[in-house]
């Protein structure tokens, strides 16, 4: 084979083999809801703020558990004396320039201050625990956000199939119209009729589009992904039944009291407010505190012997010799701190009437969602079921007037009349029918069940 011809077959392999190595990213995926809930769970900056402010109070735990345990210092320091000094180790008097080395370690142990270390552990597990239900609230309003936004997408695009099976129906009725003009069976004003209509349609679809685009928008956000082209959701099998109305609206409050993590939060909010009383109170007993010396020193003026025949002294014997321990008990008892002590407990009071508050309201807030979404869901059942039976009728209507207008029985302005309450009918059956499931799924997961599609 000739050089050109193998050179040219290299490149068309290279070539092959380059575009079969594109990657997948640039093709069009379809996100499923489980998906989409997970990269918004790992990517939204508020459930990722929660988790290191729960870490905060991790290290707040930790701190307040190592305060029982006892403080342990050392310290050490090299001097150099010029002049009249004591020497620290006779303590006397020295004219001469000599330099001192001192070693020491020191430790203090709180034996007892009012249970305020122990309170004080109490209250931060207490917060520990109640930034973890911290985070799962978070994760719910991201959940609730998702389903929202997710269900948009699956909204705008039933939409828009609508609009484009309309679009459709009114493209083969311009052309049997335009049949039946010229067979001479009906008006040229019908022709310009439909035309009007068909162009009103096209618009329909624009519009159905641009809000598709704009839901999906508004997910790839809610994921905190970058806006592309090439993204779709997987159409489920959506389940319209309202299974969970079966219940009161009482019986599912008592439900979600167990199972909403903002009610447990609030809870553990308030009895550490409680834990901070106390250790406020705690500031009225005697603190007693135990604590422990040992050091030694070295200086050079120091000799052995006597001030005739003084001999020099090594420094690891003279700091051997020079060792001293001392053992010290400490009791401190408040008698007057310029109502500090009093200000710190009646701000804890206050601050657990507020908790106790902001406790109530959070089981308030709760059950007027419930309220709310159980008489909504009621209300949608009702509106769903009439409004099939509305499409129903419309529909049957509108196939009738299809078949008069075909065969040139009805005028196009009658044909057009049926033919948009059958649009509305329709759209109004799809706007019912995810309003119905968006309602279904909040009632679901007020009872602790995972939404899922």
């Amino acid at each position: 084979m000739p050089t050109y011809l193998r050179m040219k077959s290299k490149i068309w392999i290279i070539l092959i083999l380059f575009l079969a190595s594109i990657p997948a990213g640039a093709q069009t995926r379809s996100w499923t809801f489980q998906q989409c809930l997970d990269t918004a769970l790992q990517r939204n900056i508020s459930v990722n703020q929660s988790r290191m402010s729960n870490e905060l109070n991790k290290v707040s735990l930790e701190q307040s558990k190592a305060n029982r345990i006892p403080s342990v210092n050392a310290n050490a320091n090299e001097a150099l004396n010029v002049g009249k000094n004591v020497d620290p180790t006779t303590n006397s008097f020295v004219t001469e320039g000599y330099h001192s080395t001192n070693f020491g370690i020191s430790s203090s142990y709180n034996l007892f201050n009012g249970l305020q270390n122990a309170n004080t552990i109490r209250q931060n597990k207490l917060n520990v625990e109640a930034g973890q239900y911290d985070i799962e609230k978070m994760k719910n309003d991201v959940t609730l956000s998702i389903t929202t936004g997710y269900l948009q997408v699956l909204f705008a695009n039933e939409i828009l199939s609508a609009a484009k099976s309309q679009e459709e129906a009114t493209a083969a009725q311009v052309d049997r119209t335009e049949k039946m003009v010229n067979a001479g069976k009906s008006p040229e004003s019908d022709l310009l009729q439909i035309r009007s209509q068909l162009a009103t349609d096209n618009l329909s679809v624009i519009n159905a589009q641009n809000q598709r685009d704009l839901a999906k928008v508004t997910l790839m956000q809610l994921m905190e992904i970058p806006v592309t082209d090439n993204f779709e959701v997987v159409v489920p099998v959506m389940d319209e039944s309202a299974a969970g109305i079966l219940l009161t609206n009482e019986e599912i409050f008592m439900k979600s009291l167990a199972v909403q993590p903002q009610i447990t939060s609030a809870s553990l909010k308030t009895n550490a407010s409680m834990m901070a009383l106390k250790i406020s109170q705690g500031a009225h007993w005697p603190r007693i505190s135990l604590g422990a010396n040992l050091n030694s020193n070295y200086a050079s003026s120091r000799k052995k012997g006597n001030s005739i025949n003084p001999q020099g002294y090594p420094f690891f014997e003279q700091m051997w010799d020079n060792i001293g321990q001392s053992f010290s008990m400490g009791v401190s008892i408040p008698i007057y701190s310029n109502r500090q002590i009093k200000s710190n407990i009646d701000r804890a009071r206050i601050n657990l009437v507020t908790t106790r508050l902001s406790e109530q309201n959070t089981r308030n807030v709760l059950r007027k969602s419930i309220e709310q979404t159980y008489t909504d869901l009621r209300a949608s059942v009702k509106k769903y079921e009439a409004t099939k039976l509305q499409r129903a009728a419309v529909e049957s209507v509108y196939k009738n007037a299809e078949k008069k207008y075909t065969v040139g029985v009805m005028s196009a302005t009658d044909f057009l009349i049926q033919k948009n309450n059958f649009t509305q009918s329709e759209s109004s059956l799809i706007q019912a029918k995810y309003d119905l499931i968006f309602k279904q799924k909040i009632l679901d997961f007020y009872q602790g069940k995972a939404i899922t599609f």
